[in-house]
C-alpha cells in the first residue's frame, strides 16, 4: 500500500518564497535583448534581430554590472538603431539586474515621445517586462506613473534635462542620457545637467557599480558634449573586411565614396586598401560581419564610439549622396548633413565677414521698394534708450535677400505711444511699393524685448503680426521657439489675448548669415548669385556694415566645459535686426514652402502670370532668373527711363517706366 502526503503549509510557503527571492540567472544584455520586442522600425512588434544592428551589442554589454566598464559614449548619426540600445539596457536591468535608474531626455516633448512611442510599447509587448513593471496607478502611489516605472522595490525615473527637480530627485545606479548635445549649458544657474546626473550616482563610486551611457548626434565643433566625450575615450570605429583583399577599414565620407551628381546617383565605395569597388547592395552584408576597433586606445580611457549613416543598414548610399548634393553650400543644410548623416560636429567659421568688401558689393537699387523676387517682407526693431534701430527685409524663395530700409528712429523709448515708438508705429502701418505697381505691408514685424520689456509688450499687444522677441543663447535652439505668455493677472492667470514673448535661437542664425555674407557674388566672378546672397543698397552707410559684422566666434570656458559663443566687438544693433528678420522668415515658412506654395504666394502678391510660368519661384530655379532682380549687373537687360518722365516719378513701383528684356 502506498501513502501520499500533501505538502505542508510551511513547505508551500517556503517554495513560493524561494521563487520570489531567487537570484536571476546572469545573462548578457545583448543575449537578453534577443527576446525583447522592438516598438518601431522595420521589425516593429517583433523580437530584436541582432543581425540587423550587430554594432550595438558591445556597448550594450558594457552596461551590465558584470562589465568592468562604467561609462559608454556614442556619437552617432540619425537612423542607426542606437535607441534600441537604450531600450535593451533598461529592459535588461528591469528583468535581470534590478536597481534604481534614470533616463534623461532633452525636452518634455522628447521624453513624452520616447515613453509613449518606444518605452511603453516595448514593456507592454515583452512578456518578461510586462510581468514585472507595475501598471500605472496614480491614486495608490504604488504603481507606475507617466514619469516613473516601478518594478519590485526599484524605479526607472524618466527625467528632462531642463528640470532641476527631475535631476535631483533620487540616487541611481544606472543613468542613460539621450541626445546630450541638446541639454542646456547651465540649468537655472545651478550648473551642467550632466554634472547633476553624475552627482546622483556618487553613492556607488566606492563599489564601482555605477553605469552611465551618453548617446547623441553631435552639433557644433568645439561645443559638442558628445564629441568631447568621444575624443576623451578610446574612439572605436566599426571596421569591415574588404571583400577583395580581406584588410579592414571604415566606411567614411570622402574621396573613396563615389557618386554621380544627377539622379540616379549610383553611389559606390572604393576600398582604400586595394581599390575593390563595393556597391551599395553589398554594404549591409559587410557591416553585419564587422567589428569595433579602438583607434585611440590608452590607459584609463573608456569605450567611446562613432557610427554614421554610411554603415547604417537603414540608409542607402544613394540617399546619402542626394543629401550632400541638396545641401550644396548652404551652411544650415551642411550642418544638418554633418550632424544627422555623418554623425560629426559641424565646424563654423568664427571670423566676421569683411565689412569693407560688403560695401563694395552695394547695388544701385531704389530705397524703400520691394524687388520682384522679394515675396516675403519682414521687419525687425532693436530698442535702445535713445531710439530704435529698424531693418525691413525682402526675401526670395532661395533665401536671397534685399534690404528695403534700414534706419535709426531717434527719440525716447519709455512710452509705447510716443517718442521713437510713435515713429515705429509708422513703419508698422506703412505699405511698401513693390515691383508690380502694388503696395504691401510687412508679413511679420518683430521687436526685441530685451530692453524696455514692458514697453515692448505694450506696443505689440493688439497689433496683428507684431512679435515681442528675445534672443536666446545655445546652438540647438530653433529659429523661433514656442511663445511664452507674459501678461498675467494678480491671481497668476494668463490674460486672454495678452502679450507673449518668442525666444529666438540667435547662435545658429548668425552662423548662417555670416556664411551667406562670405559667398562669392556675380560682381566677384560667380556665374549666378548664390543661394542666400545678401543684397545691399548704395544708400546704406558704413555704420550699418560695421554693425552687421561686429561679432565673432570665440572659445569660452563655461562651468568647466569649453564652448563656442558669439562675442560682440562693438555696437551690433543692425545685426540683431537681421537675425530677428531671419527668424521671422522661418516662422513664415521660408524653409518649408514648396514650389507650389511659392507660386501661389506669387499669384497672391500680384506677380504677372508670365513670370509665374513653370517653376520660376521654386527655390532651386529662382537663382537662374537673377536678371529680373534689381541686383543684376547686366546693364543691357534693364533700361532706365528718363528721370524727368512722369513714369519715373510716379512712385507706384520701381519697375514703372523700366523695360525688362528677358
Amino acid at each position: 500500500m502506498s501513502f501520499f502526503f500533501e505538502s505542508s503549509v510551511a513547505e508551500v510557503a517556503a517554495t513560493r518564497l524561494s521563487r520570489l527571492f531567487r537570484v536571476p540567472v546572469p545573462v548578457a544584455p545583448s543575449r537578453w535583448a534577443a527576446d525583447m520586442v522592438v516598438p518601431d522600425g522595420p521589425k516593429k512588434l517583433e523580437k530584436w534581430d541582432p543581425a540587423l544592428t550587430p554594432y550595438i551589442a558591445e556597448p550594450l554589454d558594457f552596461l551590465s554590472v558584470a562589465s568592468p566598464m562604467n561609462e559608454v559614449d556614442v556619437m552617432k548619426s540619425a537612423q542607426t538603431g542606437f535607441t534600441t540600445l537604450l531600450l535593451a539596457a533598461i529592459g535588461h536591468t528591469i528583468d535581470r539586474e534590478p536597481c534604481d535608474m534614470m533616463l534623461v531626455q532633452p525636452t518634455d516633448g522628447a521624453l513624452s515621445d520616447f515613453n509613449g512611442l518606444k518605452l511603453g510599447p516595448m514593456i507592454e509587448n515583452t512578456p518578461a517586462l510586462a510581468r514585472k513593471v507595475k501598471p500605472q496607478a496614480s491614486r495608490s502611489g504604488q504603481g507606475s506613473t507617466t514619469y516613473s516605472k516601478k518594478f519590485g522595490a526599484d524605479t526607472l525615473t524618466l527625467a528632462i534635462a531642463t528640470s532641476t527637480a527631475d535631476l535631483r530627485s533620487k540616487t541611481v545606479k544606472k543613468a542613460f542620457l539621450d541626445e546630450v548635445d541638446e541639454y542646456p549649458d547651465d540649468l537655472d544657474g545651478q550648473g551642467d545637467p550632466v554634472d547633476m546626473v553624475t552627482a546622483r550616482q556618487e553613492s556607488f563610486l566606492q563599489t564601482g557599480e555605477w553605469k552611465r551611457a551618453s548617446i547623441s548626434t553631435p552639433t557644433i565643433k568645439g561645443s559638442s558634449r558628445i564629441a568631447a566625450r568621444y575624443e576623451a575615450g578610446d574612439q572605436r570605429r566599426w571596421h569591415i573586411r574588404c571583400p577583395g583583399c580581406s584588410k579592414e577599414f571604415v566606411f567614411e565620407f570622402g574621396p573613396k565614396f563615389h557618386f554621380e551628381t544627377e539622379f540616379p546617383h549610383r553611389a559606390y565605395y572604393e576600398a582604400p586598401c586595394c581599390g575593390t569597388v563595393i556597391e551599395g547592395v553589398q554594404k549591409n552584408s559587410l557591416v553585419r560581419r564587422g567589428r569595433w576597433v579602438a583607434t585611440a586606445p590608452g590607459p584609463g580611457k573608456h569605450p567611446s564610439y562613432h557610427f554614421d549613416a554610411l554603415s547604417s543598414p537603414f540608409v542607402p548610399w544613394d540617399v546619402i549622396a542626394k543629401r550632400f548634393i541638396d545641401a550644396g553650400d548652404d551652411p544650415s543644410k551642411l550642418k544638418t548633413f554633418y550632424n544627422l548623416t555623418l554623425g560629426l560636429p559641424f565646424e563654423i567659421r568664427g571670423d566676421a565677414p569683411d565689412h569693407v568688401r560688403l560695401m563694395t558689393l552695394r547695388e544701385d537699387y531704389p530705397r524703400g521698394r520691394i524687388p520682384p523676387l522679394g515675396l516675403l517682407l519682414v521687419a525687425s526693431a532693436d530698442v535702445q534708450g535713445n531710439g530704435i534701430y529698424v531693418e525691413v527685409l525682402a526675401i526670395a524663395p532661395n533665401r536671397r535677400s534685399w534690404v528695403v530700409e534700414a534706419t535709426f528712429l531717434d527719440g525716447d523709448t519709455s512710452d509705447p505711444n510716443g517718442g521713437a515708438f510713435a515713429k515705429l508705429d509708422g513703419f508698422y502701418e506703412r505699405a511698401w511699393p513693390d515691383a508690380f505697381g502694388k503696395r504691401r505691408r510687412v508679413d511679420a514685424f518683430g521687436v526685441d524685448s530685451g530692453y524696455r520689456s514692458h514697453v515692448v509688450y505694450s506696443w505689440v499687444r493688439g497689433r496683428p503680426g507684431a512679435f515681442a522677441l528675445k534672443g536666446e543663447d545655445g546652438w540647438t535652439r530653433p529659429p523661433l521657439g514656442t511663445p511664452q505668455p507674459v501678461d498675467i493677472d494678480l491671481n497668476g492667470q494668463k490674460i486672454k489675448h495678452g502679450a507673449v514673448v518668442w525666444a529666438v535661437g540667435t547662435w545658429s542664425l548668425k552662423a548662417v548669415f555670416y556664411a551667406d555674407l562670405r559667398k562669392q557674388r556675380i560682381a566677384e566672378g560667380a556665374e549666378v548669385e548664390p543661394v542666400g546672397a545678401c543684397h545691399f543698397g548704395t544708400w546704406q552707410d558704413t555704420v550699418y556694415f560695421e554693425q552687421i559684422t561686429n561679432e565673432y566666434l570665440a572659445d569660452e570656458k563655461f562651468k568647466g566645459r569649453l564652448r563656442k559663443i558669439w562675442k560682440p566687438r562693438g555696437p551690433n544693433h543692425f545685426l540683431d535686426c537681421r537675425i530677428y528678420n531671419l527668424a521671422l522668415a522661418e516662422y513664415l515658412g521660408l524653409s518649408r514652402m514648396t514650389a507650389d506654395d511659392w507660386a501661389m504666394l506669387a499669384r497672391d502678391r500680384g506677380v504677372p502670370e508670365e513670370m509665374r510660368a513653370g517653376d520660376l519661384f521654386s527655390p532651386p530655379s529662382v537663382q537662374l532668373v537673377s536678371a529680373l532682380a534689381p541686383s543684376a549687373p547686366r546693364a543691357p537687360e534693364i533700361t532706365e527711363p528718363d528721370e524727368s518722365s512722369d513714369d519715373a516719378a510716379s512712385g507706384d513701383g520701381w519697375l514703372d517706366g523700366y523695360t525688362i528684356n528677358l
